[in-house]
């Protein structure tokens, strides 16, 4: 099931990946002219892509970097250093410069590939899905370069000692990178096999049309503006995945088994079309480990091997997705009534905030207990989870205040890992890169735009999240209501998946958006005061531009003379 990741450590040794190849002559490794020998060399050199989505500097960990601080979530660490989760980091950052070398790396290993498999003997139809795949994985690393640093080197060719042309390579506009990535991800789609016949983690047909309809939702919107074409193409391929709906893809019944799955191993490629795939925690011989619910996961302090699973928890939620959870008619308003906010009716709320924490009990240092979050007028517990009386030893003390922003991301959580022991920083959940729910959203954001209102088919779609969410939907929307919902709806559906920054970019709202985060820190009482250095973090984004972009890396930009930094950096 898993080959792609057992035999990923073997393909970076063989290819000792450096922190930034167009500066390393590749002289430790057999040479790639003469690599593809038959078809095992072809697969070997496959998997050497695939490594590059797996890597510590990309959805194994440093990705998350990315997009960790949005309008939804906050870097709960109070601390200024120059780092990217915190809005606060400059054209030196490590991590920004590392998943730069990454994704470059991942480019030039497809170039090598691309350029080498057509000599390969082997079955044709095999080469055929390898070259599919290859070619729309090279496109894919190309849309993340673009829609994080806009416009970037476009290279096609191989790189294979220092004097590459990237060394004089200025940047191609994100608009020709963008539709050079559609057209890339076009032709691979019909080469790449259907969801059904592929193994966990490798493209598939499904894939490639759910990407391509966020490629092109990316091209219609901000700063490209291209509008109704893109809407009409992102909602072509969005439909081309509904159309096998209840056939070969649908909603699991239950949105927390989805993730329970992810941690567990458990394939479901009816809800995910395209996941990255991680094994085991390091622990138990397997070294393609990524760090999901270690890093983004519930506070627990407990090393212990027999632990429900160390988390550094770097990670809280905002007021912003907390109210937008608490708008249970989605009519763009908080409901917040006392009985809305303990027992909200969407069961997304509570798995994706998490209502717990991991707490060490006094009495015995060794075990670490679940301690729930208050809510307004929750009888308090002390830390071996007894109750706290009043002075007069009988009443119970209870909270005059809710705790919300001091709860961490909860979707990736490390007590369904089914391998163990667990490692203290590795684990072996995978990554949704791309879930039936957002199709569905994509197609019925698409239709909105392209129509000038819902058709019946996008507010059914819509429809279908909510309702396995718990929550009714109205059968008639305006444009902008549609709209409206649309962002919103995404937020509560697909937070902490990777998506939400780059949204809110094409949407043009993320400026916005930060602003509000600030308005919240600074004004809304629910906002523990403890947890006020937030205010830092959403200004810097909400005050520069330069937060909507990454910067060049310096080090590229001394060894190509002719790329330029971008303008806001």
């Amino acid at each position: 099931m898993k080959i792609i990741n057992y035999i990923l450590l073997s393909i970076l040794l063989m290819t000792g990946v450096s922190c930034n190849f167009l500066d390393t002559e590749p002289n430790d490794f057999i040479r790639p002219q003469d690599f593809y020998k038959d078809s095992n060399d072809a697969l070997l050199a496959l998997t050497g892509i695939y490594s590059t989505l797996g890597s510590q500097n990309l959805y194994g960990g440093a990705y998350m970097q990315l997009f960790g601080t949005d309008d939804l979530t906050y870097y709960d660490r109070n601390t200024l250093p120059i780092n990217v989760p915190n809005n606060n980091f400059d054209a030196g950052n490590n991590e920004v410069a590392n998943v730069w070398a990454q994704l470059y790396t991942g480019i030039n290993n497809a170039n090598i590939f691309l350029e080498r498999i057509e000599k390969t003997s082997m079955d044709a139809g095999t080469k055929k899905t390898y070259i599919g795949e290859a070619t729309f994985l090279r496109a894919y690393f190309y849309f993340l370069l673009a829609q994080s640093w806009g416009d970037v080197p476009l290279i096609t060719r191989a790189q294979y000692d220092e004097n590459n042309l990237i060394r004089d390579c200025a940047a191609t506009k994100q608009a020709s990178v963008l539709a050079w990535v559609t057209s890339e991800m076009e032709k691979a789609e019909p080469m790449v096999a259907e969801i059904e016949a592929v193994e966990g983690g490798h493209v598939n047909k499904s894939a490639v049309r759910g990407i391509l309809a966020r490629v092109y939702l990316k091209r219609a919107g901000w700063p490209v503006n291209e509008g109704k074409p893109m809407y009409e193409k992102a909602r072509y391929w969005a439909g081309e995945v509904i159309r096998y709906d209840k056939i070969k893809h649908d909603l699991n019944p239950d949105y927390t088994q989805v993730f329970k799955n992810l941690a567990a191993d458990v394939a479901d490629t009816k809800e995910c079309l395209w996941e990255i795939y991680f094994t085991g925690n390091r622990l138990d011989g397997h070294q393609a480990a990524g760090r999901w619910g270690c890093t983004m996961g519930i506070k627990n302090n407990d090393v212990s091997k027999k632990s429900m699973g160390y988390s550094y928890a770097f990670y809280s939620v905002t007021l912003n997705l907390w109210d937008l959870f608490n708008d249970i008619d989605a009519d763009g308003i908080p409901d917040l009534d006392d009985v809305t906010e303990k027992n909200n009716p969407d069961v997304r709320r509570d798995w994706n905030i998490a209502p717990y924490r991991y707490q060490q009990r006094n009495d015995n240092s060794t075990i670490f207990w679940k301690r729930y979050w208050y809510y307004k007028g929750d009888i308090k517990l002390d830390n071996n989870g007894n109750v706290l009386m009043k002075d007069d030893g009988v009443t119970p003390q209870t909270s005059g205040y809710g705790e919300y922003v001091q709860r961490n991301v909860g979707k990736y959580r490390r007590e369904y890992e089914v391998v163990s022991p667990r490692d203290k920083n590795y684990t072996p959940i995978n990554f949704p890169v791309l879930r039936y729910s957002d199709v569905l959203l994509m197609y019925a954001e698409a239709d909105n735009e392209v129509e000038g209102s819902p058709s019946n088919k996008a507010v059914e779609y819509v429809k279908r999240v909510r309702k396995r969410a718990g929550l009714e939907t109205k059968d008639s929307w305006s444009y902008e209501e549609f709209k409206r919902l649309i962002r919103d709806e995404r937020a509560r559906e697909l937070c902490f998946e990777g998506v939400r920054k780059f949204d809110l970019l094409r949407w043009d709202y993320f400026t916005e958006e930060m602003n509000n985060v600030y308005r919240y820190v600074m004004n809304d009482s629910r906002w523990a005061s403890g947890k006020s250095f937030a205010e830092y973090y959403a200004q810097n984004a909400a005050s520069s531009e330069r937060y909507k972009w990454l910067p060049i890396p310096i080090h590229e930009l001394s060894l190509n003379h002719s790329l330029k930094q971008n303008p806001a950096w």
